[in-house]
């Protein structure tokens, strides 16, 4: 790690001699962008856009395309105010503007129900509202700055939205996110309105996270994140949402970036095809780090080194009365760790087995976008997703001898067609309805031996043969006045494989009760269907034959309501609170008397499903969740989130037990202070604080452990579910940046410390057999990392 921290060092202080060489001073920039209605996404000719609180006066009015200039803009932080007539005015603050990259923005003006009537809004574009109009509570917007701004974060989404009221992390190791107390199998990732199988490296069985994303920050735009009570268009969830966009490559010049830290080394190139007919491209790629160095020579200390990449593009086609665009994401991970080799200097491989695992992901669609008039779009997506896992996994006799234990080779291909239409009859009525046929296809194969090896999935089908997945929904926003709207809808969803149905209504009401405070309430009823993996679970009954005893069964439904009230207590701060309460049913259990659940699926690795599984479960999660975030302003920012929820579920035994993920609170501090030091110059220093509730755990039968003769040897005592709490959750990150800008390049450095107080935190416990002992597992400890990225 030393060798990686002066190769990194050395590029660093090498830029920097090359930077302080430009010109520190009137270095410029252009804003650009379009103004759109947000309701019918219908471009606003005539807005007035200027920057706003700044020391000089640029402005401009949109062109008959909405389009927007400014130019001669100083760089730095800057905001910029938008106005039109008969719409609320918004204010976008504390953009980043450098000087190689131009800052291209997309923005939505709400129209106000009576024009007459002078309503200001204060700091419109808000984080705390979502950009889908349809949402009502538990949403919030957040930018690709928040993301890379936040300590801990790794330029990571997921682990951005860990700081939220609500959600909470799982596995330092990993992204994956707990919201609310549900299992991480219960988040649904959606990417340009394509549901997207796990986009995350190293995914597994069960899980919706992994040790490193796919998605490239770069490449992203503002997006949403939603805790519950879903907008009826978000179908075959229950637990959160993350709807994200790609924006759309430069068409008026091109521009180029490089990247090299934790998530890997990096690429990318966006710029016109055509500047007359305004098309563009944007193209990004990463390569692990880790492997390059790796290849270099430099020693880690292992031989299990991670190797991955990724690519992610977007293609723009604007034509008459809309648009085509071409998106894609893909990307691969492998790792081999091999304790049957490792030698006297190999610290971190695992004892006493041999490891190759990895997936391959991808997924791209085709979008056309038309504008029937100025108060109608319609919107057609065709899309092909895919996904594959694989593990092989040997365990190692006395003599060092390997020999096979578990292989799992699974993949999921799905083809979806997707059509959605958004009207606004009024400047109250409005509506969006949707359709989604989905057509599943697959190759499942996992076994494990056991004197002799045992299929648990071996199940193969085409996606023109598999099964198909139905999903349709119509919402309706009704505003009364400027001050008063419901938000009413249904979805309806229907599984082809074993005929599943569900009908789902949803409600939303915004009120606002005060100059900048409101009343938000909203209710969903939501489903999931079980995974591919627990339907053709494979088991053998009395007389040898092989069933598939999960086959029919139902989704997992859930009930949800939240109430929730938030505040400007000035331009810059704001406070929130919601209360919420989450009844879960038709959850799957075994159908002997048992305390397992597929509610805790994702608290262990591996494939975490059973036989004989049946829909008599329940789960209740309710909680009360406090923000107040100070908005970034005068050269600093600071959030504090605070979550006290209690997390319950039955299994087919009856008694009701703790989840996996129950771990009562969750409290998270930020704050952030960046110190200009000249106009093209400027330190960030930024700090995150992390207390949470102990993890839940099962207690392990120490002597039924050491009579095991199996691989894995650890035997948990099932009656006992969950019943042990670890120690309190500390983890403390920091982080220090500095921004530089250049006539040619930007570039900016960063290096950040997660734990950084070494907290010993408690994953799991397991019974070493080497040792004779139970011993625990801890999380991540001191863990230093740097960041390059230079603009051009």
């Amino acid at each position: 790690m030393k060798q990686y921290f002066f190769a990194l060092i050395f590029l660093l202080a090498i830029n920097s001699i090359v930077s302080a060489q430009e010109t520190e001073s009137g270095l410029k920039q252009v804003i650009r962008g379009v103004v759109v209605d947000k309701q019918s996404q219908v471009p606003l000719p005539g807005a007035n856009v200027a920057l706003f609180d700044s020391d000089i006066s640029i402005g401009t009015s949109t062109n008959e395309n909405g389009e927007f200039r400014l130019e001669y803009v100083p760089v730095g932080r800057q905001s910029i105010q938008v106005s039109f007539i008969g719409y609320f005015s918004a204010t976008i603050k504390n953009l980043i503007v450098n000087s190689a990259k131009e800052t291209v923005l997309f923005i939505e003006l709400e129209e106000k129900v009576i024009t007459t009537e002078e309503v200001r809004v204060i700091a419109n574009i808000r984080k705390d509202q979502a950009l889908n109009r349809m949402a009502s509570v538990s949403a919030r917007a957040f930018s690709v700055e928040e993301a890379n701004r936040y300590a801990g974060t790794r330029e990571d989404v997921a682990r951005m939205a860990m700081n939220f009221a609500g959600v909470s992390g799982a596995n330092d190791q990993r992204n994956d996110i707990i919201v609310r107390g549900n299992t991480p199998s219960g988040i649904l990732w959606r990417l340009e309105d394509v549901d997207i199988p796990n986009p995350n490296h190293f995914a597994a069985n069960g899980t919706t996270g992994g040790p490193v994303g796919m998605l490239n920050n770069n490449t992203l735009r503002n997006s949403d994140f939603y805790s519950g009570a879903f907008p009826a268009e978000y179908a075959n969830v229950f637990s959160g949402v993350f709807d994200l966009n790609m924006r759309e490559g430069n068409n008026k010049k091109y521009e180029f970036l490089g990247q090299l830290g934790f998530n890997g080394f990096e690429l990318g190139a966006e710029g016109p095809f055509s500047k007359k007919q305004k098309s563009s491209f944007l193209i990004n790629y990463r390569y692990s780090t880790l492997d390059i160095f790796h290849k270099l020579g430099i020693n880690f200390g292992t031989s299990g080194i991670p190797r991955y990449q990724d690519l992610s593009f977007k293609l723009n086609f604007p034509v008459k009365k809309g648009k085509i665009t071409w998106f894609g994401l893909a990307g691969k991970s492998s790792i081999l760790s091999r304790d049957s080799e490792k030698n006297s200097t190999d610290l971190y491989t695992p004892s006493g087995t041999d490891l190759y695992s990895g997936s391959k992901s991808m997924a791209a669609g085709l979008t056309y976008a038309r504008f029937h008039n100025e108060n109608s779009y319609s919107k057609f997506v065709l899309s092909y997703v895919s996904q594959n896992l694989f593990t092989d996994l040997d365990s190692l006799s006395p003599e060092n001898i390997p020999s096979s234990y578990f292989t799992q080779d699974n993949t999921e291909d799905k083809v979806s067609f997707k059509y959605i239409f958004n009207t606004k009859f009024n400047r109250q009525f409005s509506n969006r309805s949707g359709l989604t046929i989905d057509r599943l296809g697959y190759n499942l194969a996992t076994k494990v031996y056991k004197s002799e090896w045992k299929y648990i999935l071996d199940e193969n089908k085409p996606v023109w043969e598999g099964a198909s997945l139905y999903r349709a929904y119509t919402q309706f926003v009704y505003k009364f006045s400027d001050r008063l709207d419901i938000k009413p809808g249904v979805s309806a969803v229907f599984l082809g494989l074993n005929n599943s149905f569900a009908f789902e209504p949803r409600f939303g009401l915004n009120w606002k009760t005060g100059f900048n405070s409101s009343l938000n309430f909203g209710y969903g009823l939501q489903s999931k269907i079980q995974s591919l993996a627990t339907y053709y679970f494979r088991s053998k009954n009395d007389n040898g034959v092989i069933e598939l005893t999960n086959y029919n069964l139902d989704f997992t439904k859930a009930h949800h309501w939240v109430l929730g009230f938030d505040a400007l207590i000035s331009p810059q701060l704001r406070i929130k609170a919601e209360s919420y309460y989450q009844y879960l049913f038709d959850v799957p259990v075994e159908a002997e008397f048992s305390g397992y659940s597929l509610l805790n699926e994702g608290a262990y690795w591996g494939l975490n499903t059973r036989k004989n599984l049946v829909n008599g479960g329940e789960g209740w999660n309710y909680g009360l969740e406090l923000t107040l975030e100070k908005f970034y302003s005068k050269n600093y920012y600071f959030l504090l989130t605070t979550s006290l929820f209690d997390s319950k579920y039955k299994g087919s035994d009856g008694v009701k037990r703790n989840t996996a993920f129950n771990g009562n609170f969750v409290v998270n501090a930020l704050i952030g202070k960046e110190i200009p030091i000249n106009k093209s110059s400027t330190l960030v220093f930024d700090l995150k604080v992390t207390w949470a509730g102990g993890k839940r755990d099962t207690p392990i039968d120490l002597e039924a452990s050491r009579q095991n003769m199996e691989t894995f040897p650890t035997v948990y005592i099932e009656s006992e579910m969950f019943s042990i709490k670890h120690p309190d959750y500390f983890k403390a990150d920091m982080k220090i940046g500095f921004r530089k800008d250049g006539k040619k390049v930007s570039q900016v450095w960063e290096f950040y410390v997660e734990n950084v107080t070494n907290h010993k935190n408690v994953l799991n416990r397991t019974y070493n057999r080497s040792k004779n002992v139970i011993e625990d597992l801890l999380q991540l400890g001191f863990f230093p990392v740097g960041n390059y990225k230079i603009y051009f």
